[in-house]
């Protein structure tokens, strides 16, 4: 995906309503309380604000400074005031926001971890992928 592509991906998710979007990929998640959605949708328009900001500033940015704007989105989240749904949403549009930037994330959702990351003691810890050895 060039750096075009990538910019209109953020443009247009920056421009949604995420919850009648992307609300019938976590059941229930429409009926969310309207100042709960507001915190969320505010929370991921400002992300995105600062992938494009970062794609548009540099002639090729590095996976670390955008790993490092997502991981930021994500504690936001994380420190927000609402409920666990709402969290669990945001985090799931972080996920599809770095895959729209060219971060290549992977996701176990049996333990609970998400791309790089994890919640511990709420805050957001990177998580090194362990490959299995073939012995």
């Amino acid at each position: 995906m060039n750096k075009r592509q990538k910019l209109e991906k953020l443009y247009s998710f920056k421009g949604m309503d995420k919850y009648a979007v992307f609300g019938k990929a976590q059941p229930g998640i429409i009926n969310a309380n309207e100042d709960q959605q507001q915190i969320i949708n505010d929370i991921l328009d400002n992300c995105c604000k600062e992938l494009v900001i970062e794609i548009e500033s540099v002639q090729k940015p590095t996976k670390s400074s955008l790993k490092d704007i997502i991981t930021k989105c994500m504690q936001n989240i994380a420190n927000a005031e609402v409920n666990t749904e709402n969290k669990d949403f945001g985090y799931h549009l972080c996920y599809f926001l770095a895959e729209k930037t060219g971060l290549d994330i992977w996701r176990n959702s049996d333990t609970k971890i998400w791309g790089y990351w994890k919640i511990e003691d709420g805050i957001v810890k990177t998580v090194k992928r362990m490959r299995k050895s073939n012995k």
